[in-house]
């Protein structure tokens, strides 16, 4: 199946590539049947193009004519003949014998909040817009129990149950993930071996991403420890769910941690010419290729960890190791499940006692990023998702994620004169491992705010000022923001019908306009050099794993503060999702206006660094 359909795609490339050579070829001489054709292209037969709007600078109208070809992704599929997927179970019963550190932490985490995420909703109404059905990819990795029973058709999510949407990324789908790379020697290795070999649409086995999960058919569950005797549920011990594989065990993550868009295929000679660049596929077929770069890359937080020290042998970073001895970190689970003693049952279970020693460590399931901001709107009883039964969960996460950013940098700052020019030196080290910031990039920044006093105490400079009552950051000539902006190429603007350059349009974004966003330790130019990787209007050397800034200050200037903050969602693209992203967005942007998404502080220097005094210290006898 899966073969035919790369087969039939590949036939299709070459007339692709005539129909959109005709194409610009009549958009060159103006003529009149450019608007017929792409009208019929987009709307078939009825000749009516679907959700038509019109800009006044381009006849052309979104949404794309895809379908859910177009986004197709191998791995387990909702109808597979080769064995149908049971139903993954609802997480809520998981509760009745799981503690509060995995259950409770999951609970809270924004996996158990995927599907209900307010900011997601909005995108996902953007992305529909933009290219129909796109709507089966995000629900792949967002409500992934109802995605593998079959409820993305219609890919508008109205299929989907509460159960669905409640479960987010349900305890199940970790927990019945195969590993695509076969090798393992553990309780499932026969099984795991006749799940891959029977899968008509295998994925990479050197690529995990955007959500091409191996998921057992029945209900087998996996985790870290073999557990014999244990009858409450199927539990098997597994290499892919385990702490004695770092590399195997991110994998999972990045399962859904390195996102591609099966759209946009890298296409050396574009129709119409221009240069090499990443092209739609033959609308109503999957994409040529799966493989790591051929398709755009979105995000690549798993690939930014592969690439670290921390993935080759591991980084001495104890304020991420929690309880597991040394104090080196290694996996994503070292920092994200962080290691604690302790039960993952209830005592009435009889569960081992997990001491970071002999037993193994118990990964908490806190799965805290930087973001403490979702957490906190969805409390609001006017999202039409929010559950206040969740309440006391999500408070600990949005701490959670404030206590991982308070580790995730550390900043150091000098002040030097020159010829008579004061001149503040900030450099700003990642202690993660990965890119600072990561993960998905619209919205998502961070940036340095720095302030100058003189003798008196007074202001007398300011760079990165934010307003906290209008949400706006001054983009002051001095400022430094650390962000990825990616956005449409010139050549598929014409197509698309919107403008070039940095977009929110996530759907149809095929390039990558900035990207000066800190590597993590073990940086090098090769490893790097890739689409979605390599920096954009910034330059690393190798072995680089901070950034320096310099300011020219008044010569007045005698103190310095710096502050290194970091937001999950800028006004920009609020205001963005507020105007295209349909009721949820305007619903969005009603709780961006009573909170907006407040910046949280990274690190703080000070120059002169402030002095510590300390106070004797006596008990008497």
């Amino acid at each position: 199946m899966m073969k035919q359909k790369l087969k039939e795609s590949n036939m299709k490339r070459s007339y692709k590539v005539a129909q959109f050579v005709a194409v610009v070829a009549l958009m060159v001489i103006g003529a009149v049947m450019t608007a017929t054709w792409f009208r019929a292209a987009v709307a078939g037969d009825s000749g009516q193009a679907v959700g038509e709007k019109r800009s006044s600078s381009n006849r052309y109208s979104l949404p794309l004519a895809t379908t859910k070809e177009d986004f197709f992704l191998p791995g387990t599929q909702p109808d597979s003949p080769e064995h149908p997927v049971v139903e993954v179970i609802d997480p809520t019963t998981c509760r009745a014998c799981h503690s509060a550190p995995i259950y409770e932490a999951w609970r809270g985490s924004m996996m158990g909040q995927a599907g209900r995420d307010p900011l997601f909703w909005a995108a996902f109404a953007v992305a529909q817009n933009d290219a129909a059905d796109a709507g089966e990819f995000c629900l792949r990795c967002h409500t992934p129990r109802g995605w593998f029973a079959g409820r993305s058709e219609p890919a508008d999510g109205s299929a989907l149950t509460e159960v669905d949407i409640d479960a987010g990324v349900a305890c199940e789908v970790c927990h019945r993930m195969v590993d695509p790379v076969p090798g393992a020697e553990d309780e499932v290795a026969t099984l795991d071996a006749t799940i891959r070999a029977d899968l008509i649409a295998p994925p990479p086995v050197d690529h995990v991403a955007s959500g091409m999960i191996i998921l057992d058919p029945e209900d087998n569950r996996r985790g870290p420890f073999s557990l014999p005797g244990f009858g409450f549920h199927t539990a098997f011990q597994a290499r892919f769910q385990g702490q004695n594989d770092p590399l195997a065990a991110s994998r999972l993550c990045g399962s859904c941690h390195n996102v591609d868009n099966p759209l946009l295929t890298w296409t050396e000679t574009p129709p119409g010419g221009g240069p090499a660049q990443f092209w739609p596929n033959e609308l109503n077929s999957p994409a040529p290729s799966y493989a790591n770069g051929d398709l755009f890359p979105i995000e690549r937080t798993f690939d930014e960890w592969s690439n670290s020290d921390y993935a080759k042998g591991g980084v001495f970073a104890p304020q991420f190791a929690g309880a597991k001895p040394g104090g080196i970190v290694v996996s994503c689970q070292d920092c994200h499940l962080v290691r604690q003693t302790g039960l993952a049952a209830n005592q009435a279970f009889n569960p081992t006692y997990r001491d970071c020693v002999t037993t193994g460590c118990l990964p908490a399931h806190v799965m805290a990023g930087g973001n403490a901001w979702v957490p906190k709107i969805l409390q609001d009883p006017r999202w039409r998702l929010h559950n206040p039964l969740d309440a006391a969960a999500l408070n600990k996460t949005a701490d959670a994620a404030r206590s991982m950013l308070q580790r995730a940098a550390s900043l150091d700052v000098d002040l030097t004169e020159d010829n008579g020019q004061k001149v503040v030196t900030v450099r700003v080290t990642n202690e993660t491992g990965h890119k600072l910031p990561t993960g998905y990039p619209e919205g998502r920044r961070m940036w340095l705010n720095l302030r100058a006093y003189d003798a008196s105490g007074e202001l007398i400079f300011e760079s990165g000022a934010y307003n906290p009552n209008t949400g706006i950051l001054s983009l002051d000539p001095a400022v430094k923001v650390y962000e990825a902006k990616q956005g449409i190429t010139p050549e598929l603007a014409t197509v698309v019908g919107l403008p070039s350059g940095p977009s929110f349009h996530f759907a149809l974004n095929n390039t990558t306009y900035k990207d000066n966003r800190i590597p993590p330790r073990g940086y090098t130019v090769a490893a790097f050099d890739k689409p979605g990787m390599r920096p954009v209007g910034a330059t690393y050397v190798d072995g680089q794993y901070w950034d320096d800034t310099l300011y020219n200050v008044p010569a007045a200037t005698t103190r310095i503060i710096v502050t290194l903050f970091y937001q999950t969602a800028s006004s920009d693209y609020i205001d963005f999702l507020r105007e295209l992203g349909g009721a949820d967005g305007a619903m969005l942007g009603q709780l961006w206006d009573d909170s907006k998404s407040p910046p949280e502080v990274v690190a703080r220097a000070e120059f002169p660094a402030p002095e510590l005094i300390y106070l004797p210290f006596s008990q008497k006898p």
